[in-house]
């Protein structure tokens, strides 16, 4: 006989189900939803369909609240979640913990190893750091390599600080990409409900500033938002918005750091750096800009303003009769990628009729993992006569059996293994291997940021080739070369001397000097 069941479903309350013995199970609508008489048994579907609906349903909702790569919670479910954490925390008088992680130098891993390696290694810090938190935390991954943390009912600093100490750790340990092992690094900003913000977004934009403020003081850490970081945040806005303007507005400038040949103390060549002189905020470092022109699409034209205006420059030092420099020029990894760079090349060498051999063109290791296009690049560019360099060498991903395949002509050691060497016999040995390796492949070696005596006594034992660095100067405006030309350096040939005085006096102090590509 008829059996009806009372529906209670959160489709409808006001829908049965009414089951016939060896009949398809339907659907009935009461007269109640006011409808026709006799028309009340109207047959809207079958169970089956509202079991594939609510399955869809759940569907949907799991695609809108999972980030499909990690498995964590997605950006919506976080914004979602966190306004749930606000009001909570508010009727309760709670205070929670919001932590900003970002992975330090993920695109260039990216770059190096591929897009497919970087999801591996996302993939794998994220189950790292889900499984570093307490029951009670909550992660979801924002976007890129960007990820939150929700630290609940905090009872002081220790227990974000310990979570983010924990994520450091994690994050830090060996991950195996392909063949190559890699330890991923981050910087974590830290910021409280209510102290810092008592809303989604303005603990957002706390945690956000508290973030670059670990970057800027050196990366892989953590830091606490301050009130004084907002400042920070909006001098990034504004550098974001005037920055397209700096090249028409001719307010960008650059400074030339000298390199000097160890071996007679002559000046070898320069590295052109770019400063922004803007008419309010004073000379702006490229550390400040650099990347900032990459996230905004405007590196390709920014790297070429740079190839010009230095290949002009050393077109007229040669002109007033000073002997032959290098003129050493970065390229940003986006730039060298780029299609056009060949033909800006070669059309600023028959522009300005500087010898091709005068022109090195400095790209960090991000591009050494290469093949194809950008293998035939590296060939272009020797075929020009320009000379190639590997910038920052040792902090990126590649390996000194990497370089075998590369025409290059030149090795940038970083200035990190040069500021350890001292303190670490291992990184002076580490540094002494690579010279003799590099030296062996046929390429030149040059140190960066040498600034001490000792440092420059050992680089001299282990016959690096080139060095460049505050010691010997600060990188100059173009019109005080022609003064260092004629000093050049008479203390650096003569071995393990200790009185520097010769080289350190009258040092000039304008600028300062960096490693961003393009800078």
């Amino acid at each position: 006989r008829d059996q009806t069941t009372r529906c209670t479903s959160e489709l409808n309350p006001r829908i049965d189900y009414r089951i016939i013995p060896g009949e398809k199970p339907t659907l009935i609508v009461h007269q109640e939803l006011g409808m026709a008489p006799g028309t009340s048994n109207v047959v809207l579907g079958t169970v089956q369909d509202i079991t594939q609906q609510r399955a869809t349903e759940r569907r949907i909702r799991e695609l809108a609240y999972t980030d499909k790569l990690t498995g964590l919670a997605s950006r919506a479910y976080f914004y979602k979640h966190t306004e749930d954490i606000i009001r909570a925390a508010r009727r309760r008088h709670e205070r929670f913990a919001l932590l900003y992680l970002d992975l330090d130098g993920f695109k260039d891993i990216n770059d190096s190893l591929g897009h497919d390696m970087g999801d591996e290694l996302l993939r794998t810090v994220s189950q790292r750091l889900q499984s570093s938190l307490r029951d009670t935390d909550f992660i979801a991954r924002l976007s890129g390599d960007e990820f939150c943390i929700l630290v609940d009912n905090v009872r002081d600093q220790y227990d974000a600080a310990e979570v983010a100490e924990r994520c450091l750790d994690e994050t830090n340990r060996p991950v195996w990409l392909g063949k190559q092992q890699v330890r991923a690094r981050c910087s974590i900003g830290i910021a409280y409900y209510p102290e810092d913000g008592t809303d989604l977004q303005s603990l957002l934009k706390a945690a956000d500033s508290a973030m670059y403020a670990a970057k800027e003081e050196g990366r892989h850490r953590y830091a606490f938002y301050r009130p004084e970081l907002t400042q920070r945040v909006e001098r990034r806005l504004q550098i974001e918005q005037e920055l397209r303007l700096a090249i028409e507005r001719d307010e960008l400038i650059l400074h030339y750091q000298p390199q000097v040949e160890l071996s007679s103390g002559r000046l070898a060549g320069v590295e052109a750096l770019v400063r922004w002189k803007h008419p309010d905020m004073g000379l702006i470092p490229p550390g400040e800009f650099i990347a900032v022109a990459e996230r905004i699409g405007i590196i390709s034209s920014l790297g070429e303003w740079v190839l010009n205006k230095a290949c002009e420059q050393l077109s007229r030092w040669l002109a007033m009769g000073l002997p032959e420099l290098r003129m050493a020029v970065n390229i940003s990894p986006l730039h060298f990628r780029n299609p056009a760079l060949l033909d800006t090349v070669t059309r600023v060498l028959e522009t300005t009729g500087i010898p091709p051999e005068l022109l090195e063109l400095e790209v960090t290791e991000s591009v050494v993992q290469t093949t194809g296009n950008d293998f035939e690049t590296f060939e272009r560019l020797r075929e020009l006569g320009v000379k190639i360099a590997i910038d920052d060498f040792g902090t990126g991903y590649s390996s000194l059996a990497s370089l075998r395949a590369l025409p290059i002509d030149c090795l940038k050691i970083d200035r990190l293994f040069i500021s350890d060497m001292l303190d670490d016999g291992r990184a002076a040995v580490l540094l002494g291997t690579i010279v003799n390796v590099a030296h062996a492949l046929g390429h030149v070696v040059v140190a960066e940021g040498v600034e001490e005596v000792a440092q420059l006594q050992v680089l001299q034992g282990i016959e690096c080739d080139i060095v460049q660095g505050f010691f010997f100067s600060r990188p100059v405006p173009a019109k005080a070369l022609p003064e260092i030309v004629r000093d050049g350096f008479p203390g650096v040939a003569a071995k393990g001397q200790e009185n520097h005085d010769v080289v350190a006096a009258e040092t000039p102090t304008s600028g300062a000097g960096s490693r961003t590509p393009s800078s």
